[in-house]
């Protein structure tokens, strides 16, 4: 008899990007029924959808606090809940991790899984910090297992006593979706990489870094700026950002940097391995994460990482394998050692040319979708 497994994330983005391959994986093995929830906008519902890997059903999660509506999807999922009878639920992502947590445990769902996938309030400080820990002492105390996609997340949330460690797990070597190299390896990008090329003018001198993720300020956009005028003047070097503009102040950042001939920006897209295929450099200055996956995709095309040796991060890159890192918000040093590479990629590349090798060893998509399934299916 198959298990009803039911899956809750905020935005339906999330089941595109971060469970990539993942949904798949559960729905083939014919172990599950399996029932998806979340918010989102049209577009992700409708790619969710299209992978016809389960039964879905929209909520209208806010990301914000937004009392009203938060109160009414408590409500509406505990409905829920009580009427569609599950073996396992599992919810990741803040807003849902709150509102999923809270419902299934009011609805008496057997047993609930919390998926720590990082925290907004990493870098708040005071009152405000101490609110939404709360919340997330609330969430993760009613859940019946916490698993953390990184060790050093873990660690942090244990110090705090934000949860208590003999129900909180990580599985292997961190990730919630490890890195799929039948993807890195696929050669159906060829056109999309000789399109991406005429769009910047590229030059096999080029020296091209790239950054690929939401764009904003605790993405270190500051930074980025930071680091692109201290080295516009070098016509080899040019600066890619993939991903969507999140608020104003970026948008203000990206406006001026787009005035620069070699500065490009890209909105997100589901495909980024021509932008990896073409880099020389992945610039992951986030201030916080839970896991960075897309150090792992850098990795996958033996591209290496320059990130702040912070939470999350530092279990994405391996310091001296996969990439290098750096004390936080240390632009100056960052922009010593990409200085020093511009006219000698090549070197670049042979420092790390093992980091595939690492990611493959320690994050293969496949071995770590089999630990999440075994978790699901106790």
């Amino acid at each position: 008899m198959k298990k009803k497994i039911c899956i809750i994330v905020t935005d339906a983005v999330s089941f595109n990007y971060l469970m990539k391959g993942q949904l798949e994986y559960l729905s083939n093995s014919g172990k599950y029924e399996i029932t998806l929830i979340s918010g989102g906008d049209e577009k992700q519902i409708a790619i969710l959808e299209h992978r016809n890997v389960g039964r879905y059903v929209y909520l209208p999660f806010s990301r914000e606090i937004d009392i009203k509506k938060d109160i009414f999807c408590i409500f509406r999922l505990f409905v829920f809940f009580i009427f569609n009878r599950f073996d396992v639920v599992v919810y990741s992502t803040p807003k849902a991790l709150l509102l999923g947590s809270i419902s299934s445990a009011l609805a008496l769902q057997k047993k609930r899984i919390a998926i720590v996938r990082g925290r907004v309030y990493e870098n708040y400080l005071g009152k405000k910090r101490k609110f939404f820990e709360c919340l997330d002492r609330l969430s993760l105390s009613i859940s019946s297992k916490c698993i953390f996609i990184s060790k050093s997340l873990m660690q942090n949330f244990i110090a705090e006593k934000i949860v208590d460690s003999r129900k909180s797990a990580v599985l292997l070597n961190g990730s919630s979706n490890g890195l799929d190299f039948d993807w890195v390896n696929s050669p159906s990008v060829k056109d999309e990489l000789l399109k991406l090329k005429k769009e910047i003018g590229y030059n096999e001198s080029d020296f091209i870094a790239v950054c690929v993720g939401r764009i904003c300020i605790d993405k270190g956009v500051v930074e980025l700026e930071a680091i692109f005028n201290n080295l516009k003047h070098y016509p080899e070097f040019k600066l890619v950002l993939v991903g969507r503009i999140e608020d104003e102040f970026a948008d203000d950042i990206i406006a001026r940097l787009s005035g620069f001939d070699n500065f490009f920006h890209f909105d997100q897209t589901s495909d980024v391995r021509c932008f990896f295929k073409l880099a020389d450099l992945h610039l992951f200055l986030s201030h916080r994460e839970g896991f960075g996956n897309v150090a792992l995709e850098a990795a996958g095309f033996c591209v290496p990482t320059f990130g702040y040796d912070v939470v999350g991060v530092r279990d994405s890159v391996c310091n001296g394998v996969s990439g290098k890192l750096f004390p936080f918000q240390e632009v100056e040093l960052i922009v010593k050692e990409i200085g020093g590479y511009i006219h000698s990629k090549e070197k670049l590349k042979d420092e790390y040319s093992e980091s595939a090798i690492w990611a493959k060893r320690n994050f293969k998509s496949v071995t770590v979708w089999e630990a999440y399934e075994k978790e699901f299916y106790k």
